[in-house]
Protein backbone atom coordinates (compact mmCIF):
# COMPACT_ATOMS: atom_id res chain seq x y z
CA UNK A 1 0.00 0.00 0.00
CA UNK A 2 1.44 3.41 -1.02
CA UNK A 3 1.55 6.19 1.59
CA UNK A 4 1.45 9.90 0.90
CA UNK A 5 3.86 12.30 2.60
CA UNK A 6 1.36 13.29 5.32
CA UNK A 7 0.70 9.67 6.32
CA UNK A 8 4.42 8.94 6.55
CA UNK A 9 5.05 12.07 8.61
CA UNK A 10 2.28 11.24 11.09
CA UNK A 11 3.43 7.64 11.39
CA UNK A 12 6.99 8.80 12.00
CA UNK A 13 5.86 11.07 14.84
CA UNK A 14 4.06 8.11 16.39
CA UNK A 15 6.95 5.70 15.82
CA UNK A 16 9.52 7.57 17.90
CA UNK A 17 7.56 7.75 21.21
CA UNK A 18 6.47 4.12 20.74
CA UNK A 19 10.06 2.92 20.29
CA UNK A 20 11.12 4.92 23.35
CA UNK A 21 8.46 3.13 25.39
CA UNK A 22 9.46 -0.23 23.89
CA UNK A 23 13.27 -0.23 23.51
CA UNK A 24 14.61 -3.14 21.50
CA UNK A 25 11.34 -3.62 19.60
CA UNK A 26 11.72 -5.46 16.28
CA UNK A 27 10.87 -4.01 12.87
CA UNK A 28 8.44 -6.89 12.31
CA UNK A 29 6.53 -5.99 15.50
CA UNK A 30 6.50 -2.33 14.47
CA UNK A 31 5.07 -3.30 11.08
CA UNK A 32 2.30 -5.25 12.79
CA UNK A 33 1.60 -2.46 15.28
CA UNK A 34 1.30 0.24 12.60
CA UNK A 35 -0.39 -2.01 9.98
CA UNK A 36 2.26 -1.55 7.30
CA UNK A 37 4.90 -3.78 5.73
CA UNK A 38 8.34 -4.30 7.25
CA UNK A 39 9.89 -2.56 4.23
CA UNK A 40 7.77 0.53 4.90
CA UNK A 41 8.92 0.60 8.53
CA UNK A 42 12.56 0.35 7.42
CA UNK A 43 12.05 3.26 4.98
CA UNK A 44 10.47 5.28 7.79
CA UNK A 45 13.44 4.60 10.06
CA UNK A 46 15.85 5.68 7.32
CA UNK A 47 13.84 8.88 6.94
CA UNK A 48 14.09 9.59 10.68
CA UNK A 49 17.87 9.85 10.33
CA UNK A 50 17.29 13.03 8.29
CA UNK A 51 14.86 14.63 10.74
CA UNK A 52 15.64 16.97 13.61
CA UNK A 53 15.68 20.54 14.87
CA UNK A 54 16.77 23.63 12.89
CA UNK A 55 20.48 23.67 12.32
CA UNK A 56 20.32 20.06 11.18
CA UNK A 57 23.85 19.24 12.25
CA UNK A 58 24.52 15.78 13.73
CA UNK A 59 23.82 17.32 17.15
CA UNK A 60 20.24 18.33 16.22
CA UNK A 61 19.21 15.25 14.24
CA UNK A 62 17.25 12.35 15.71
CA UNK A 63 19.58 9.45 16.40
CA UNK A 64 18.54 5.80 16.38
CA UNK A 65 19.88 2.35 15.61
CA UNK A 66 18.23 -0.62 13.94
CA UNK A 67 20.52 -3.57 13.50
CA UNK A 68 19.40 -7.15 12.89
CA UNK A 69 15.81 -5.95 12.93
CA UNK A 70 16.02 -4.46 16.46
CA UNK A 71 15.29 -0.75 16.91
CA UNK A 72 16.36 1.68 19.65
CA UNK A 73 16.17 5.49 19.88
CA UNK A 74 19.34 7.20 21.16
CA UNK A 75 18.34 10.88 20.83
CA UNK A 76 14.64 11.65 20.13
CA UNK A 77 15.11 15.45 20.23
CA UNK A 78 11.65 16.84 21.10
CA UNK A 79 9.55 13.82 20.07
CA UNK A 80 9.44 12.11 23.46
CA UNK A 81 5.66 12.03 23.87
CA UNK A 82 2.84 10.73 21.64
CA UNK A 83 1.17 13.46 19.59
CA UNK A 84 -2.19 14.80 20.75
CA UNK A 85 -5.43 13.85 19.05
CA UNK A 86 -6.72 16.33 16.49
CA UNK A 87 -10.18 17.88 16.99
CA UNK A 88 -11.59 15.57 14.30
CA UNK A 89 -10.09 12.52 16.00
CA UNK A 90 -11.56 13.65 19.34
CA UNK A 91 -15.01 13.91 17.75
CA UNK A 92 -14.73 10.41 16.29
CA UNK A 93 -13.62 9.00 19.66
CA UNK A 94 -16.51 10.72 21.46
CA UNK A 95 -19.08 9.34 19.01
CA UNK A 96 -17.54 5.88 19.30
CA UNK A 97 -17.72 6.00 23.10
CA UNK A 98 -21.35 7.15 22.99
CA UNK A 99 -22.16 4.17 20.75
CA UNK A 100 -20.31 1.81 23.09
CA UNK A 101 -22.30 3.24 25.99
CA UNK A 102 -25.56 2.34 24.27
CA UNK A 103 -24.31 -1.12 23.30
CA UNK A 104 -23.21 -1.89 26.87
CA UNK A 105 -26.19 -0.39 28.66
CA UNK A 106 -26.73 -3.62 30.66
CA UNK A 107 -23.09 -4.01 31.72
CA UNK A 108 -22.29 -1.63 34.62
CA UNK A 109 -18.57 -2.50 34.79
CA UNK A 110 -18.02 -1.55 31.15
CA UNK A 111 -20.24 1.53 31.48
CA UNK A 112 -18.09 2.88 34.32
CA UNK A 113 -14.95 2.65 32.16
CA UNK A 114 -16.70 4.21 29.15
CA UNK A 115 -18.08 7.10 31.23
CA UNK A 116 -14.63 7.75 32.70
CA UNK A 117 -13.14 8.01 29.21
CA UNK A 118 -15.99 10.28 28.07
CA UNK A 119 -15.30 12.65 30.96
CA UNK A 120 -11.65 12.91 29.89
CA UNK A 121 -12.65 13.56 26.28
CA UNK A 122 -15.22 16.20 27.25
CA UNK A 123 -12.60 18.18 29.19
CA UNK A 124 -10.58 18.62 26.01
CA UNK A 125 -13.40 19.01 23.51
CA UNK A 126 -15.70 21.92 22.82
CA UNK A 127 -19.12 20.68 23.90
CA UNK A 128 -20.78 22.51 21.00
CA UNK A 129 -18.47 20.80 18.49
CA UNK A 130 -20.51 17.57 18.64
CA UNK A 131 -24.28 17.38 18.49
CA UNK A 132 -25.37 13.78 18.95
CA UNK A 133 -28.70 12.38 17.81
CA UNK A 134 -30.53 10.58 20.57
CA UNK A 135 -30.37 7.67 20.32
CA UNK A 136 -27.39 7.01 18.02
CA UNK A 137 -28.57 3.49 17.27
CA UNK A 138 -31.68 3.80 15.09
CA UNK A 139 -32.77 0.15 14.83
CA UNK A 140 -36.11 -0.44 16.61
CA UNK A 141 -34.96 -3.97 17.45
CA UNK A 142 -31.73 -3.10 19.21
CA UNK A 143 -33.23 -3.30 22.70
CA UNK A 144 -34.81 -6.70 21.92
CA UNK A 145 -31.50 -8.04 20.60
CA UNK A 146 -29.58 -6.64 23.56
CA UNK A 147 -32.05 -8.21 26.00
CA UNK A 148 -31.74 -11.56 24.21
CA UNK A 149 -27.94 -11.43 24.52
CA UNK A 150 -28.00 -10.57 28.24
CA UNK A 151 -30.72 -13.18 28.98
CA UNK A 152 -29.19 -15.83 26.69
CA UNK A 153 -32.33 -16.19 24.58
CA UNK A 154 -32.92 -17.03 20.96
CA UNK A 155 -34.59 -14.56 18.62
CA UNK A 156 -36.67 -15.10 15.50
CA UNK A 157 -35.86 -12.57 12.79
CA UNK A 158 -36.92 -11.75 9.26
CA UNK A 159 -33.78 -10.84 7.35
CA UNK A 160 -33.19 -9.29 3.93
CA UNK A 161 -30.30 -10.92 2.11
CA UNK A 162 -28.41 -8.29 0.09
CA UNK A 163 -27.12 -10.66 -2.59
CA UNK A 164 -30.57 -12.04 -3.52
CA UNK A 165 -32.77 -9.18 -2.25
CA UNK A 166 -35.02 -11.77 -0.60
CA UNK A 167 -36.40 -12.09 2.92
CA UNK A 168 -35.85 -15.19 5.00
CA UNK A 169 -36.92 -16.21 8.50
CA UNK A 170 -34.09 -17.23 10.82
CA UNK A 171 -33.97 -18.55 14.37
CA UNK A 172 -30.67 -17.42 15.85
CA UNK A 173 -28.85 -17.14 19.16
CA UNK A 174 -27.26 -13.66 19.31
CA UNK A 175 -24.11 -13.14 21.35
CA UNK A 176 -22.39 -9.91 20.22
CA UNK A 177 -23.09 -6.56 18.56
CA UNK A 178 -20.28 -4.80 16.69
CA UNK A 179 -19.99 -1.40 15.04
CA UNK A 180 -17.90 -1.12 11.87
CA UNK A 181 -17.71 1.78 9.40
CA UNK A 182 -20.91 3.28 10.77
CA UNK A 183 -22.94 0.05 10.53
CA UNK A 184 -24.17 -2.23 13.32
CA UNK A 185 -23.55 -5.97 12.92
CA UNK A 186 -24.98 -8.84 14.94
CA UNK A 187 -22.91 -11.97 15.50
CA UNK A 188 -25.09 -15.00 16.14
CA UNK A 189 -25.41 -18.75 15.89
CA UNK A 190 -27.90 -19.80 13.19
CA UNK A 191 -29.85 -22.70 14.71
CA UNK A 192 -31.13 -24.18 11.43
CA UNK A 193 -27.82 -23.91 9.59
CA UNK A 194 -25.80 -24.91 12.68
CA UNK A 195 -23.20 -22.30 11.90
CA UNK A 196 -22.03 -18.86 12.96
CA UNK A 197 -23.41 -15.94 10.96
CA UNK A 198 -23.09 -12.15 10.90
CA UNK A 199 -26.20 -10.02 10.24
CA UNK A 200 -26.42 -6.33 9.45
CA UNK A 201 -28.93 -5.01 11.97
CA UNK A 202 -30.45 -2.48 9.55
CA UNK A 203 -31.55 -5.39 7.33
CA UNK A 204 -33.63 -7.02 10.09
CA UNK A 205 -37.31 -6.23 9.41
CA UNK A 206 -38.89 -8.29 12.21
CA UNK A 207 -37.52 -9.48 15.52
CA UNK A 208 -39.15 -11.52 18.30
CA UNK A 209 -37.53 -12.83 21.46
CA UNK A 210 -37.69 -16.59 21.91
CA UNK A 211 -36.69 -19.43 24.19
CA UNK A 212 -33.77 -19.42 26.57
CA UNK A 213 -30.67 -21.25 25.41
CA UNK A 214 -27.26 -22.29 26.72
CA UNK A 215 -24.56 -20.42 24.81
CA UNK A 216 -21.83 -22.60 26.29
CA UNK A 217 -23.41 -25.71 24.78
CA UNK A 218 -23.73 -24.03 21.40
CA UNK A 219 -20.13 -22.84 21.39
CA UNK A 220 -18.93 -26.30 22.43
CA UNK A 221 -21.01 -27.94 19.73
CA UNK A 222 -19.46 -25.75 17.08
CA UNK A 223 -16.39 -27.24 15.42
CA UNK A 224 -13.98 -24.32 15.48
CA UNK A 225 -11.75 -24.43 12.41
CA UNK A 226 -8.85 -22.02 11.91
CA UNK A 227 -8.52 -20.72 8.35
CA UNK A 228 -5.72 -18.54 6.99
CA UNK A 229 -6.43 -16.44 3.90
CA UNK A 230 -4.72 -13.83 1.74
CA UNK A 231 -7.26 -11.13 0.92
CA UNK A 232 -6.61 -8.56 -1.79
CA UNK A 233 -7.01 -4.95 -0.61
CA UNK A 234 -9.79 -4.54 -3.21
CA UNK A 235 -11.83 -7.10 -1.25
CA UNK A 236 -11.33 -5.60 2.22
CA UNK A 237 -15.12 -5.62 2.60
CA UNK A 238 -14.85 -9.41 3.08
CA UNK A 239 -12.98 -8.70 6.32
CA UNK A 240 -15.53 -6.05 7.29
CA UNK A 241 -18.42 -8.47 6.83
CA UNK A 242 -16.75 -11.15 8.94
CA UNK A 243 -14.98 -9.04 11.55
CA UNK A 244 -16.49 -11.07 14.42
CA UNK A 245 -14.62 -14.24 13.38
CA UNK A 246 -11.33 -12.59 12.34
CA UNK A 247 -8.75 -13.44 15.03
CA UNK A 248 -5.71 -11.93 13.33
CA UNK A 249 -5.10 -9.43 10.51
CA UNK A 250 -1.76 -8.39 9.02
CA UNK A 251 -1.13 -6.06 6.09
CA UNK A 252 1.50 -7.43 3.70
CA UNK A 253 2.77 -6.53 0.23
CA UNK A 254 0.23 -8.97 -1.26
CA UNK A 255 -2.75 -7.76 0.74
CA UNK A 256 -4.32 -8.66 4.09
CA UNK A 257 -3.22 -11.90 5.68
CA UNK A 258 -6.10 -12.92 7.96
CA UNK A 259 -6.88 -15.79 10.29
CA UNK A 260 -10.54 -16.66 10.81
CA UNK A 261 -12.30 -19.00 13.21
CA UNK A 262 -15.10 -20.70 11.25
CA UNK A 263 -17.66 -23.35 12.09
CA UNK A 264 -17.72 -25.18 8.75
CA UNK A 265 -15.84 -25.31 5.47
CA UNK A 266 -18.94 -25.19 3.29
CA UNK A 267 -19.80 -21.63 4.29
CA UNK A 268 -16.27 -20.24 4.07
CA UNK A 269 -15.80 -21.96 0.69
CA UNK A 270 -18.85 -20.20 -0.73
CA UNK A 271 -17.69 -16.89 0.76
CA UNK A 272 -14.25 -17.26 -0.86
CA UNK A 273 -15.77 -18.09 -4.25
CA UNK A 274 -18.04 -15.04 -4.09
CA UNK A 275 -14.91 -12.86 -3.91
CA UNK A 276 -12.86 -14.83 -6.48
CA UNK A 277 -10.15 -14.31 -7.60
CA UNK A 278 -9.26 -11.81 -4.85
CA UNK A 279 -9.01 -14.31 -1.97
CA UNK A 280 -6.47 -17.13 -1.76
CA UNK A 281 -6.42 -19.96 0.79
CA UNK A 282 -3.14 -20.30 2.67
CA UNK A 283 -4.24 -23.03 5.05
CA UNK A 284 -5.53 -25.62 5.74
CA UNK A 285 -4.77 -27.61 2.55
CA UNK A 286 -8.13 -29.40 2.78
CA UNK A 287 -9.98 -26.09 2.34
CA UNK A 288 -7.75 -25.14 -0.59
CA UNK A 289 -8.57 -28.50 -2.20
CA UNK A 290 -12.31 -27.99 -1.60
CA UNK A 291 -12.21 -24.53 -3.22
CA UNK A 292 -10.34 -25.93 -6.24
CA UNK A 293 -12.92 -28.70 -6.62
CA UNK A 294 -15.81 -26.21 -6.44
CA UNK A 295 -14.15 -24.07 -9.11
CA UNK A 296 -13.74 -27.08 -11.41
CA UNK A 297 -17.39 -28.05 -10.87
CA UNK A 298 -18.49 -24.52 -11.74
CA UNK A 299 -16.31 -24.46 -14.85
CA UNK A 300 -17.70 -27.83 -15.99
CA UNK A 301 -21.27 -26.68 -15.38
CA UNK A 302 -20.64 -23.50 -17.35
CA UNK A 303 -19.06 -25.50 -20.19
CA UNK A 304 -22.05 -27.87 -20.40
CA UNK A 305 -24.53 -24.96 -20.30
CA UNK A 306 -22.61 -23.16 -23.04
CA UNK A 307 -22.60 -26.25 -25.29
CA UNK A 308 -26.35 -26.65 -24.86
CA UNK A 309 -26.85 -23.02 -25.72
CA UNK A 310 -24.72 -23.32 -28.90
CA UNK A 311 -26.47 -26.47 -30.12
Amino acid sequence: MTDNAAQRALRTMDLIPYILENPGVSTSNLAMKFSVTQKQIERDLQLIFLCGLPGYTPYELIDLTFEDGIVSIIEPQVLTRPRNFSSNEMVVIKIGLEILREINVDEPAKLDKINTLLQKINKNLDQEAVVLANPIISSPYYSVINSAISQRRQIKIEYQTVSTDQFSTRVITPYAINMLNGNMYLSAYDVDRRAERVFKIDLISKCEIGDQTDMDIIKTAQSELMVELMVDEKSARFIERNTSIVTKKELTAEGFKVVLKVSNFDWICRAILSFAPHIRVISPPSLSKLVDERIKDLQESYSITRKIGVS
